[in-house]
């Protein structure tokens, strides 16, 4: 049996507060977990993807790439997006699992060996961390953020099978077969939606596992590296949402239609049987449009439902047809 390579993908953008110590933390962990013959590792590489950062960030990965030969640097002008990043990260990666995790290692260098492990188990494609999930949890994390992140994945699991708490998360590990299957487009955050969609569809094995994000405390003088969410995040993967289960838009407005023609239908027929005539109330007019339109609205998302899944099923198709 040949031992698999692992390759730690690193998307950073004016990280150069802590790019240089989370690194090696990095390196020696990964050093470790190939030293522990249970892991079954025969070598490893971390590829950092410097996104246009406009700070020293590109000089001191190329420092650390001049020191540690299994450390790569990948770099490009302007800032693309963390989308952008993975998909330059996931092409000059060379290993068999293919991890990739935030630059300040929030969720811990071992969430590297948990990915290891349950890929080495077999039966399983795609390894996600998940905070969401009984095990896991966020620490320090800004209320209004940790808020977010746990609606929109409420909502993703709508939306997705397979009852996912974290779809919108970067933090995850790959069989390379996975990405190199997937036609990635997307350049931003929502890339990360973009692969679990694909991947779901290619029939591809998912799996989630416990996991806690940590955030550094920001302390009096001490300066700490800034968050890049961005609010406008939100719509995207909103978008996507519909992309995936077209239905869920379209019953957002055909169910209320509906409801609100039948309660005007009930209170116009309530007053029918009192003896009150009905016939010609702008009411009547408006509880048969609703009901019309209603249906019809969920009659398109129907259609727009199989049209979803008979791409699947081209997309399952290519696939086979490569092999």
């Amino acid at each position: 049996m040949n031992l698999p390579k692992l390759s730690v993908v690193i998307p950073t953008y004016n990280e150069e507060l802590a790019i240089e110590e989370n690194v090696q933390k990095l390196t020696e962990y990964l050093n470790n977990l190939q030293r522990n013959l249970s892991s079954g590792l025969r070598e490893w590489e971390v590829v950092l993807v410097n996104d246009g950062s406009t700070d020293s960030t590109l000089s001191i990965m190329q420092k650390l790439a001049a020191s540690e030969s299994r450390v790569k640097v990948v770099s490009y002008l302007p800032n693309r997006g963390r989308g952008y990043a993975l998909k330059n990260g996931f092409k000059a990666a060379t290993g068999d699992y293919i991890v990739a995790t935030e630059s300040d290692l929030n969720w811990g260098a071992e969430i590297i060996g948990k990915f290891v492990e349950e890929l080495n188990k077999g039966g399983v494609d795609v390894v996600i961390a998940s905070p969401h999930m009984k095990g896991g949890g966020m620490e320090n994390v800004p209320f209004l953020r940790w808020l977010l992140s746990r609606a929109g994945n409420i909502i993703f699991s709508l939306a997705f099978p397979g009852k996912f708490t974290m779809v919108t998360g970067m933090t995850r590990a790959y069989r390379r077969e996975v990405l190199d299957s997937l036609d990635l487009e997307a350049d931003d955050k929502e890339l990360h939606v973009e692969i679990l969609q694909k991947a779901i569809d290619l029939g591809f094995k998912i799996k989630e596992i416990p996991a806690v994000l940590r955030w550094k405390k920001s302390e009096p003088g001490l300066k700490v590296r800034k968050s890049h969410f961005k609010l406008k995040s939100i719509s995207k993967h909103l978008l996507l949402v519909f992309s995936v289960r077209p239905f869920l838009l379209f019953a957002l407005f055909g169910f209320p239609m509906i409801g609100a023609g039948l309660v005007f239908g009930l209170y116009l027929l309530k007053l029918s049987l009192a003896g009150v005539a009905v016939s010609g109330r702008p009411m009547l007019f408006a509880a048969v449009l609703f009901l019309i339109v209603g249906v019809q609205t969920l009659i398109f998302g129907f259609i727009a439902n199989q049209n979803r899944a008979l791409r699947r099923q081209i997309v399952r198709a290519q696939k086979f047809l490569k092999k």
